[in-house]
């Protein structure tokens, strides 16, 4: 069971969206005079311990979100968004302190294979990351000092928090009962946006971010992106993603507006006891009951890149010309070496994936597909995408994998809840002093 957890936050731990986004912030904010940084960086925004956060931090964090999310810049943004953004670069320094007094270390090995699993989510050749940040003048330090943080805490949650979670079997039996009960219920595919209050002295300035993060919402800024760079909850990693939840798993102010909710729509800030929650509504179905997603399907990619200006025109010919191009290939052989030549780097033998780990709509297409069949083609990864099939095994649907499965779930969600009272320990017993 603690392996599988080891293993996901193996692959949560450098989100590439959020490192990007640190290096986006860190080039425009490098960008600024030398005077300007003489004269503020050496400013303390807020002391953790004996540790300072000078306002240069706090001015650098700030564009980050801005820049990566494409919220709207202006004096009023970066004020409304200064206090949250704080909160979260004192988290960030209570999390290196912990590290250091447990003596958790990370290995420039695995630092480097996070950034390669960057260049590969963002369809960079190896090495194009480090060529982009020396073409903005951006020391790669930067980046990897970011990269030691998300892996280091990782290592401390699997250290302190998974040894401690025991799952029994009256609870998996427990909750295989009520997935059964709601076969047939509706069900919803929601992502969330957190923003917490700890303190009543917060509630103004929380709220306006909600808003503002609301009205960018509405002016179509990307829920994911969003989610990442301000939500303060555990699925901030993933872009906010829950996942498919039944009514009576969600807390009740929130399902009392998802039900008035269409898929698509975003609802407006809600408050809840914990602070404000922005949700959207994804999908919607009834709930297929006790069925395993287990499914593990070897895959291989056809793709071909397309400009991020290109019309509706451009994408339909791009797609006619990719399935002709494939619709002759019988094997995975023939279809990875057709792939090799369409000169991206995301193209090729994508492994043996998890049928459950894909997105809804590449799942739901993927799933009764048989070996040696390629699916209609897909947008993705800043192109076009055509996917073939080349082995399934469905060994793991079974009462015991179900059962694993279930585990699991459990697992991620009492280890999610753990570390958020972690952190909450550390800095209850911190000295903290802002500033500003």
């Amino acid at each position: 069971m603690h392996n599988f957890y080891n293993n996901r936050v193996k692959q949560n731990s450098t989100t590439a969206m959020m490192l990007i986004a640190a290096v986006i912030g860190l080039f425009v904010i490098l960008s600024v005079g030398k005077s300007a940084e003489a004269q503020e960086g050496v400013r303390i925004a807020a002391v953790v311990n004996d540790e300072a956060i000078s306002l240069l931090d706090l001015e650098s964090r700030i564009v980050m979100a801005i820049a990566s999310s494409n919220v709207a810049d202006g004096a009023d943004t970066r004020r409304r968004m200064a206090p949250s953004i704080l909160r979260r670069l004192i988290e960030e320094r209570l999390m290196q302190q912990e590290m250091r007094r447990l003596n958790i270390k990370v290995s420039m090995d695995e630092v480097e294979q996070g950034i390669k699993t960057i260049e590969k989510q963002n369809g960079l050749k190896p090495g194009g990351l480090q060529e982009f940040l020396q073409s903005a003048g951006i020391p790669m330090s930067a980046l990897i000092s970011r990269t030691e943080v998300e892996i280091g805490w990782s290592k401390v949650i699997r250290r302190v928090i998974v040894p401690s979670i025991r799952i029994s079997d009256d609870e998996i039996n427990d909750t295989i009962r009520t997935i059964k009960s709601n076969a047939g219920k509706p069900q919803y595919l929601l992502a969330e946006i957190y923003l917490p209050i700890n303190d009543t002295a917060e509630e103004s300035s929380v709220k306006q971010v909600a808003d503002q993060l609301f009205n960018q919402l509405k002016n179509g800024v990307s829920f994911p992106q969003i989610a990442r760079n301000f939500s303060r909850s555990a699925s901030a990693a993933t872009g906010g993603d829950l996942g498919w939840l039944s009514y009576e798993q969600i807390d009740q102010e929130i399902s009392a507006v998802v039900r008035l909710m269409k898929p698509g729509q975003v609802s407006v800030p809600i408050r809840t006891l914990g602070g404000y929650y922005i949700i959207t509504l994804r999908d919607e179905r009834l709930n297929p009951g006790l069925i395993s997603n287990e499914t593990t399907l070897g895959l291989s990619q056809f793709h071909l890149s397309i400009g991020p200006d290109a019309t509706t025109e451009e994408k339909t010919s791009r797609k006619s010309r990719l399935v002709s191009m494939v619709g002759k290939l019988n094997s995975c052989d023939e279809f990875n070496k057709a792939a090799a030549t369409s000169g991206s780097p995301l193209s090729g033998s994508l492994g043996n994936v998890k049928l459950s780990a894909l997105p809804p709509e590449m799942s739901a297409e993927l799933k009764s597909l048989s070996v040696g069949s390629i699916s209609n083609p897909f947008e993705t990864g800043g192109g076009i995408a055509v996917i073939m099939v080349c082995s399934r095994d469905e060994s793991g649907n079974n009462v015991e994998s179900i059962k694993k499965e279930i585990e699991e779930k459990i697992l991620i969600e009492r280890v999610n809840i753990a570390a958020a009272g972690y952190l909450r320990e550390l800095k209850r017993d911190a000295f903290l002093e802002i500033r500003l």
